[in-house]
């Protein structure tokens, strides 16, 4: 796939493929662990690198990093071999960078989307800049069932940059988030979602902007465009933010901005609170900043780091986030009622708190349970017209169902 560098068998011996085989034959040769299916490694044990424990992370059973020193240098020695043979690569000349630690990690949570999660893989495999002896990627299969680790097994050896995975059993991205940042030492942690696509400056342009703000409680949020090719639908330019696209570089957007579509923060902070909440399955990323602003964090905005979101959506999938969006406002009002007020600015409006105002409870008498069949056959006939028209409705359906559920969440915890 695209992003891949793939070896010919066929390659002759004078060629950049002929050139890596003669430096793998001076690798270690001992008899193959079975613990271990990295293509090309004989290597029994690997102290250097983090295994999946079986009995941990639900059967995984392949080394989740290829990290050890003669993996990075034959990757290295290769490439060496590719810009003599082309010119189109930078030649490694520092032996001693084999073993150099990340300057940068990113973090992937996944959860059945191989195609999606391969073609986010890709575009860091082609980011541009110094970049890759600099970064490491780390992924963390959410319990998928689609073959998405064994799809990134066969991809890990022809990846440029340090890469480590691990699998656990279904507990939300936020666990899986917290699980990746057990498994690097890099200052710098970069959180991607599977279908955020980066662009091929992105992870330079991250390590710039933390360059130039160095603090401990400052952070970077980039760019997130919908998918240009093919043109996004209605659901698709409705769920992008535009509040981003008017601002420049540099701006302060303050916390309720940390999303990690494409955000970046210093290690150290994120640990000292304790990482993220793994109670909530939506806003689980601004209300990690919520507790962070106790540091004083400042979220940065770097137009230069861009990564398309790829995530086709139909009405089902938009009306569902709503849903989503309020269960976890219920759930973080319970945990945190102190923060009520600004909760309420995100969208927590809510009868049974008495959070609602009149206008959206006029417009709750307006779209409700029964009525919502009629306004969703007018919205569709709307867009059938034109997608302009019909956008206003499914914006109000969409708030009608995130408050409906905001209630029923609060409704289903309160005691009988």
């Amino acid at each position: 796939m695209g992003g891949f560098r793939h070896r010919d068998p066929t390659a002759r011996e004078g060629s950049a493929d002929g050139a890596f085989r003669r430096f793998r034959h001076r690798l270690p040769r001992r008899r193959a662990s079975r613990r271990c299916g990295i293509p090309r490694c004989r290597e029994r044990s690997h102290p250097a690198f983090t295994r999946v424990d079986p009995r941990r992370d639900g059967g995984g059973s392949w080394c989740d990093r290829i990290g050890g020193a003669h993996h990075v240098q034959a990757q290295r020695i290769r490439r060496r071999a590719v810009a003599g043979a082309t010119g189109a690569m930078t030649a490694v000349t520092d032996p001693s960078a084999c073993t150099r630690a990340a300057d940068i990690a990113v973090i992937i949570p996944t959860h059945n989307r191989k195609a999606v999660l391969l073609r986010c893989i890709a575009a860091l495999a082609a980011q541009a800049g110094d970049v890759m002896d600099r970064m490491e990627v780390v992924v963390v299969d959410d319990g998928s069932v689609d073959g998405s680790i064994e799809a990134l097994q066969a991809e890990a050896a022809r990846l440029p940059f340090v890469f480590r995975a691990a699998r656990q059993p279904n507990a939300g991205a936020n666990a899986a988030r917290n699980r990746a940042m057990t498994m690097t030492d890099a200052p710098i942690l970069l959180f991607l979602n599977d279908d955020s696509i980066a662009q091929p400056g992105l992870v330079a342009e991250h390590l710039r902007q933390h360059a130039a703000h160095p603090g401990e409680a400052e952070a970077v949020v980039g760019a997130l465009a919908p998918m240009p090719d093919p043109p996004p639908g209605l659901f698709e330019v409705m769920h992008h933010d535009h509040r981003f696209d008017t601002l420049v570089e540099g701006t302060d957007v303050g916390w309720s901005a940390f999303f990690t579509y494409n955000v970046s923060a210093k290690a150290a902070l994120l640990r000292r609170h304790g990482g993220f909440d793994e109670a909530l399955r939506w806003h689980e990323d601004i209300e990690l900043s919520a507790r962070l602003r106790a540091e004083g964090l400042k979220v940065f905005f770097a137009p230069a780091a861009v990564a398309y979101h790829l995530h086709p959506m139909v009405e089902s999938d938009w009306l569902r986030i709503a849903e989503r969006e309020g269960k976890a406002l219920a759930a973080w009002a319970r945990r945190q009622p102190a923060m009520r007020d600004e909760l309420v600015g995100l969208g927590l409006q809510s009868r049974r708190l008495g959070t609602r105002s009149l206008r959206h409870a006029v417009a709750d008498l307006v779209i409700n349970r029964l009525t919502e069949p009629a306004w969703l056959a007018m919205a569709r006939a709307s867009r059938a017209v034109s997608p302009r028209i019909a956008a206003p409705l499914y914006r109000k359906l969409f708030q009608a169902r995130k408050r409906r559920a905001i209630d029923a969440a609060l409704a289903s915890e309160s005691p009988s």
